[in-house]
């Protein structure tokens, strides 16, 4: 693929190269783009045969978000039911990514439905900015990196955390939560606290680099380590050694927030960003 970038009201298109057929030949070809059909007979100011071996697309009005596969059949005067050629695409592994809308739901504190983050693509590209971390090029993917990351802070700290879910039936995160005290004070149920964002994007550029959210843990949990001439450890009884994903970062910016925040304790070593 020449081209796979969707840019709205822009007058880019989406560019094929094929090889082994001649497009100018078709008396007709349909592109199946997610749940829209465009054909080069009913839609000739979105499909175009460019040449024979080349077909371009205008999605600039498509109704599609995020990574979408097109498939394209090839219909002569031989052909009934068409042909399928996206596999004669040269290069044809990638996805078209429409750039424009946004697959977030975002948490305010109100308990929004269905929600998937607590951060906007625009804060967290602004927090990479600032902090000097590298992020996706395509909304799609830093928003995926995002989801992601929501999903990780939820499963790996909400049973840490202090006080209880505001509408357990219906949220989708551990935050907004009642009764919950950082720093001294006590947190409003319909707020969402900075940290919680920080601690999503910190977990987004883990995810980024490369870390595995759903892994499972390489050591054993540690019960009591010595040196005394010679390094020794001590593991605790029925543990084993399931590869997980480590980011103490995370567990740092959320320790006010936990059980062990609020008694003045600390987090051990198997809450400090560990699954399981």
């Amino acid at each position: 693929m020449a081209q796979n970038l969707v840019i709205a009201n822009k007058d880019n298109r989406v560019v094929f190269v094929f090889g082994g057929i001649d497009l100018t030949s078709a008396t007709d070809i349909k592109v199946q783009f997610g749940a829209e059909l465009y054909t080069l007979l009913l839609n000739p100011t979105i499909v175009f045969v460019d040449s024979a071996t080349e077909l371009s697309l205008d999605l600039s009005a498509t109704l599609e978000v995020g990574k979408v596969f097109a498939t394209v059949t090839y219909f002569d005067g031989a052909s009934v039911l068409g042909t399928d050629i996206t596999s004669r695409e040269l290069a044809n592994s990638e996805q078209i990514v429409v750039a424009i809308g946004t697959q977030l739901i975002i948490e305010d504190g109100s308990v929004v439905a269905f929600a998937n983050s607590w951060v906007t693509d625009a804060e967290y590209k602004a927090f990479a900015k600032l902090k000097g971390y590298s992020v996706p090029a395509t909304q799609p993917d830093r928003e995926a990196n995002l989801a992601n990351a929501y999903d990780f802070i939820n499963f790996t700290y909400e049973q840490r955390l202090q006080g209880y879910r505001v509408t357990p039936q219906t949220q989708t995160g551990c935050m907004p939560r009642t009764n919950i005290y950082a720093y001294g004070v006590l947190v409003a149920n319909d707020s969402i606290p900075q940290d919680f964002k920080n601690a999503q994007m910190l977990a987004s550029f883990s995810i980024n680099d490369g870390v595995d959210t759903n892994a499972v843990k390489d050591t054993a949990d540690l019960a009591s380590f010595e040196v005394v001439g010679a390094y020794k450890e001590a593991y605790q009884d029925g543990s084993n050694t399931p590869t997980l994903a480590q980011m103490p970062a995370v567990s740092k910016v959320l320790k006010p927030y936990t059980n062990a925040g609020l008694n003045g304790g600390g987090l051990y070593k198997e809450s400090m960003g560990f699954l399981g």
